[in-house]
């Protein structure tokens, strides 16, 4: 017997009307994967993306058109699918999921005949994939993210919709298993999981790595920590209850009737739960053997996490989604931050230079049951998050629906301050007498002072409770 997927009856109006529409759409699934079914909370169409939105590897493997001047034209077919295209929705996707939430599978409007061709079938194998993939990699193989997709076809001919799931394991036969997709009338229930977390980290760049870029020399500093991590003890309402237990013990005690309570379960909240991350506190960037260093980088501050799971899901599962909103949390922004260090143009000022890196903001409504997050840089907006909702997710959400308290913008006096703190402690940094430079060069002290990253960087942030977000 295939898997069992759980979407909101909602979503059953959503189908049909993609399939009356007629027109070829392709995108992402986003939901939740649990031991025996899976839930869908949202379908976010693919859009063309911007010139400049691609990396350069990315823009490379798109075919170049005849002219040259022509712009991307939305695919009207499965087989003109461009993998990149998808990959780069997938990677903006991600970042602004709470823990919890990832892709899941794609879903695709078309007629039945072009669905079931060999290349068709080919294609989506090689799109989900690839999806699988971009959304893996932000979490540093710090979390198994389940190899089994699903695939949504919905029949411009027959209306009709069907769900499918393939394992994108390169090891897995390509067949594909029927899954049974239920629509659930009074919606989904969800429990939310609120935590903060202090980081403060210390990297030395080796000089002999200079060849490698910044964010990946960084990237290989950040996953000793990552896995770190994952061995921290994590609290839920100040108690520490084993994985098995039920993350909410009272979710399998049945509501007294008391009229319809179907719209009061569309209202009802996500109950609220607070995450406390207690880590070991050790050590993860070692500067055994290191000679002569190039710079320093400092990731320090507190931020803003949160989480979500089913209703009944487990305590593992509940700890399991806050780590991986803290990682992905983590790597978004030093993703972000390194992306607007390339399209800065270079500085010819002299002495400390601040970039402070995007803070997290979280945005609740636009009819889905839980809340969705995003990153603005200094001079963004709340209406730049709203902006980002409904064109990556096709979501509306209204401005006033967007909490931007949580994590603040860095003080720029602290910043200098932690600045001349470590160029005097770079002249001490070596009690064995190992030669090192007398100072870091400025570019990467400043680089280290002034990633806030994460909030984590130089911002401090305020953590205000346990607030529910939805």
């Amino acid at each position: 017997m295939g898997r069992t997927v759980v979407a909101e009856d909602s979503l059953q109006d959503k189908l049909t009307a993609l399939a009356k529409a007629g027109i070829f759409q392709i995108g992402l699934v986003i939901g939740q994967n649990a031991k025996d079914r899976d839930f869908i909370v949202h379908l976010a169409p693919t859009p063309i993306p911007d010139e400049g939105d691609l990396s350069s590897e990315e823009e490379e493997a798109i075919p170049s058109s005849k002219t040259g001047q022509a712009k991307p034209k939305y695919p009207d077919s499965i087989a003109k699918v461009v993998d990149t295209n998808v990959s780069q929705h997938t990677r903006q996707v991600v970042r602004m999921l709470p823990g919890g939430l990832d892709i899941i599978g794609i879903y695709v409007v078309t007629p039945q005949a072009e669905f079931s061709s060999s290349v068709s079938q080919s294609k989506l194998r090689s799109v989900l994939t690839v999806t699988h993939k971009t959304a893996s990699r932000i979490l540093l193989d710090t979390a198994e993210i389940r190899t089994e997709k699903i695939i949504i076809h919905v029949c411009t001919q027959t209306f009709k919709v069907m769900c499918k799931t393939v394992d994108v394991c390169p090891s897995a036969p390509s067949l594909q298993s029927n899954a049974e997709l239920k629509f659930q009338r009074g919606g989904i229930k969800w429990q939310q999981l609120s935590f903060s977390y202090n980081i403060n980290l210390n990297f030395w760049l080796p000089k002999d790595n200079s060849s490698h870029s910044l964010y990946k020399t960084i990237l290989t500093l950040i996953k000793p920590w990552a896995n770190n991590v994952k061995e921290s003890l994590i609290l839920i309402d100040s108690e520490l209850p084993n994985d098995e237990d039920p993350l909410d013990s009272s979710a399998d005690e049945k509501p007294k009737k008391k009229g319809s309570s179907r719209g009061m379960m569309e209202l009802a909240p996500p109950k609220v739960f607070k995450a406390e991350i207690l880590d070991s506190g050790s050590p993860v960037a070692s500067t055994r053997g290191l000679t002569e260093s190039s710079g320093c980088v400092r990731l320090s501050g507190t931020l803003a996490g949160l989480a979500f799971v089913h209703s009944k899901a487990t305590v593992g599962e509940a700890r399991s989604a806050v780590l991986v909103d803290l990682v992905r949390s983590v790597m978004a922004r030093w993703e972000m931050h390194c992306d607007s260090l390339i399209e800065e143009p270079p500085s010819h000022l002299t002495g400390p230079i601040i970039h402070e890196p995007p803070r997290r903001v979280f945005l609740e409504g636009g009819g889905l049951p839980v809340s969705l997050c995003d990153y603005l840089f200094p001079g963004d907006t709340c209406a730049d998050a709203c902006q980002s909702a409904k064109e990556l997710l096709g979501v509306r959400v209204r401005k006033e629906h967007v909490d931007d308290t949580l994590e603040t913008h860095a003080d720029a006096s602290e910043v200098m301050d932690m600045s001349n703190a470590d160029a005097e402690g770079v002249k001490h940094l070596d009690g064995n007498g190992s030669s090192r430079e007398q100072s870091c060069s400025v570019t990467y002290i400043l680089l280290a002072i002034v990633i806030a990253l994460v909030g984590i960087g130089v911002s401090y942030i305020t953590f205000r409770g346990t607030k529910a977000l939805t």
